[in-house]
């Protein structure tokens, strides 16, 4: 059994891979998605558009004797070629497509373990210092309550 907290993100992942054209998504960035920081990934061309899933955090929100409620932060990272002058329609549909890609999340059914789930984002980041990669950031926060057994 794995932690509850690796659980919540493979559950995210596993949103994010049916980002493909056949289930109605703009991109085919769902067959890229990769656990970890963008920033630690070597990318050429032909791997985007991609999607990176990390932790930011994974706070202690309050705790008794055998319970803490957690908070965790994911980050969501996609990426895409900004080797053309125009490439900013290509973060807009990359975009959409984690937006509708994470809506589900927001249903009870889909994460029965949490006690609240945030959804935010969709902060653009744009080629700095001669990358050919631009992206879009969105953030999921989820609540959840662990127990210990005596």
């Amino acid at each position: 059994m794995s932690a509850r907290g690796t659980d919540i993100v493979d559950r995210v992942i596993r949103a994010l891979q049916k980002v493909t054209p056949d289930n109605g998504f703009h991109t085919d960035a769902g067959t890229r998605v990769v656990r970890g920081r963008p920033e630690n990934l070597k990318l050429e061309a032909g791997d985007l558009p991609m999607i990176s899933v990390s932790t930011v955090t994974s706070s202690n929100e309050s705790a008794k004797r055998t319970a803490v409620r957690k908070a965790r932060e994911i980050e969501i990272v996609g990426m895409v070629d900004a080797s053309g002058a125009d490439y900013e329609p290509a973060i807009d549909e990359l975009d959409e497509d984690i937006a509708l890609a994470l809506a589900p999340l927001m249903s009870i059914d889909e994460m029965p373990d949490a006690t609240e789930i945030a959804l935010g984002g969709g902060d653009y980041r744009h080629p700095e210092g001669g990358s050919k990669i631009a992206g879009v950031i969105h953030m999921i926060t989820v609540s959840y309550a662990l127990t210990q057994q005596p």
